[in-house]
């Protein structure tokens, strides 16, 4: 494209925004409160930038904080506290808690052990690089999950195919089917991986503060659950632990059928990327146990007549039982071990802590803004009373039979996510399920629990997703075997959301769906 077409093509970008907001405006303005019709420019001229990116996502979620208090929707204290909310300091938290494992290497090392677990066998090795990445995915982005594992992969792909008469170490040549596998295994893992824990991937905190909402604003709603990390853990992983295997049967064993033999050319590259790492560093070790500690205190924190630790603090007379979830929360923990890793020294009687603040810089403080943003629209949307509204006008699709409910909205989310980012996806999608839910009386979790597990299975497209995109940029993986083996999955994945959805949550909190 030519520095002037590009020009003009970021200048219409720039327009959508402003001139889809007037049009919204002119065309609601008479049929709805000022301050609702406000509310939906906001979030129209906001959608349509965070959709084209005619300026940079993050950049785009800072609309919100400007156009509310600018247009009289809310004072700019009330916009200010939206990205100030709990849920942001947990997801910065874990930021940097998964910033100390990638600087200490620690995750390198899990992966690596991993792979050697899993066996020598082609097959035996798109499934460890699948599990690795899931697993990993589950507790730093998916992003450096991804740039973690593709070289190691690349690097066993070329030793692979060099020991093969057939084949040739060159990257130019045609790639093969174990290449292509494994390079999807990675993308795939770590898309489905963030599921499996609360902060595994932002959609899932952007469904908690949903739901939270719900219950203040509507209490006499019996939601059955509160948004916790323990609690997410009983559909979120179920769906990893389910999804995972699935995968892999199908990228070893019908798209590509790959030999069970053992590949002792790859066994000895795994074995030299372990020998260069070493002996375990202390930095590495101390990592370790401040990770293992705030995984424990996040599952084993308690409530909801679940004893935990919070009980015990309870007991002592530090808090009262009916406070306690105000006061201490999921990020609390985060916060702790972020804290930690700049207290904790790096090796004995050093001065350096295991992390400086150098170190963070490349912490995606963006996202940060993007959840604010998003918050900021979905509690406009509620203080307005426009999610009433959308609500109601959504009435007849939410009669339709719970199972239908559940498929057609994974299904729809899965594709729209193919091609927009999966954070704003949630972002808009969010407000609106929320509001068709309450107006529709129907569960919220009917609704808002397969929007939010489908935003992550979007294995199409290398713009759908970051893992795609990196795998993608190998050079060594066709954009119609992505396409090919990502259509069917996107098919299988709400079939696996309605299982859990039925099988798991509604007999596990007692829902009435």
């Amino acid at each position: 494209m030519t520095e002037p077409t590009a020009s003009r093509w970021r200048g219409l970008k720039l327009a959508s925004g402003p001139l889809l907001g007037l049009l919204v405006y002119l065309v609601a303005r008479g049929s709805l409160p000022l301050p609702a019709v406000k509310v939906l420019v906001v979030t129209v001229w906001t959608a349509a930038w965070w959709v084209t990116e005619a300026i940079p996502i993050p950049a785009t979620s800072l609309l919100p904080a400007f156009l509310l208090p600018t247009l009289g929707v809310c004072n700019a204290d009330q916009a200010a506290k939206y990205y100030a909310h709990w849920l942001i300091l947990l997801l910065l938290g874990g930021f940097i808690i998964a910033r100390g494992i990638e600087a200490s290497g620690l995750h390198r090392r899990f992966a690596l052990r991993v792979l050697g677990w899993v066996g020598e066998s082609r097959r035996a090795l798109v499934f460890g690089f699948l599990i690795s990445s899931a697993l990993l995915s589950m507790w730093i982005s998916n992003t450096a999950t991804t740039l973690m594992l593709l070289p190691i992969a690349l690097s066993v792909v070329r030793t692979v195919e060099s020991s093969d008469a057939s084949h040739s170490s060159d990257d130019s040549v045609a790639p093969s089917s174990f290449s292509i596998a494994l390079l999807l295994a990675i993308a795939y893992g770590a898309n489905v991986g963030g599921v499996g824990t609360l902060i595994g991937t932002p959609p899932n905190l952007i469904f908690a503060n949903t739901v939270e909402e719900l219950g203040r604003t509507h209490p006499d709603i019996a939601l059955g659950f509160t948004p916790d990390f323990l609690t997410w853990l009983g559909f979120g992983l179920p769906v990893v632990v389910i999804f995972i295997p699935v995968i892999g049967i199908l990228l070893t064993r019908v798209f590509f059928r790959l030999p069970g033999g053992t590949s002792r050319s790859a066994a000895a590259r795994l074995l030299e990327e372990r020998r260069a790492l070493g002996r375990n560093s202390s930095r590495e070790r101390r990592v370790l146990v401040i990770f293992s500690l705030v995984a424990l205190l996040w599952i084993f924190r308690g409530g909801q007549n679940m004893p935990g630790w919070s009980t015990l603090l309870v007991k002592l007379g530090w808090f009262d039982a009916a406070t306690i979830s105000i006061f201490l929360r999921d990020s609390s923990v985060a916060l702790l071990g972020a804290l930690l890793m700049f207290i904790v020294p790096s090796e004995p009687r050093s001065a350096r802590g295991i992390l400086e603040w150098h170190e963070v810089e490349s912490v995606p403080w963006g996202m940060l803004l993007l959840f604010g943003g998003g918050f900021a629209i979905a509690g406009e949307f509620e203080a307005t009373g426009l999610s009433g509204v959308i609500g109601n006008g959504m009435s007849t699709w939410v009669a339709w039979p719970k199972p239908a409910l559940v498929g057609t909205i994974s299904l729809a989310v899965t594709f729209l996510t193919e091609i927009t980012s999966n954070t704003a996806s949630t972002n808009m999608l969010m407000p609106i399920l929320s509001s068709a839910s309450v107006s529709g009386e129907v569960h919220p979790l009917v609704l808002l629990l397969p929007a939010v597990l489908s935003v992550s299975f979007a294995f199409m497209l290398p713009v759908a997703t970051a893992p795609n995109a990196i795998v993608f940029s190998s050079g060594r993986l066709p954009i119609l075997q992505m396409v090919r083996v990502g259509f069917f999955l996107n098919l299988i994945g709400p079939l696996i959301v309605l299982g859990v959805m039925y099988g798991i949550v509604r007999p596990l909190y007692g829902l009435p769906f």
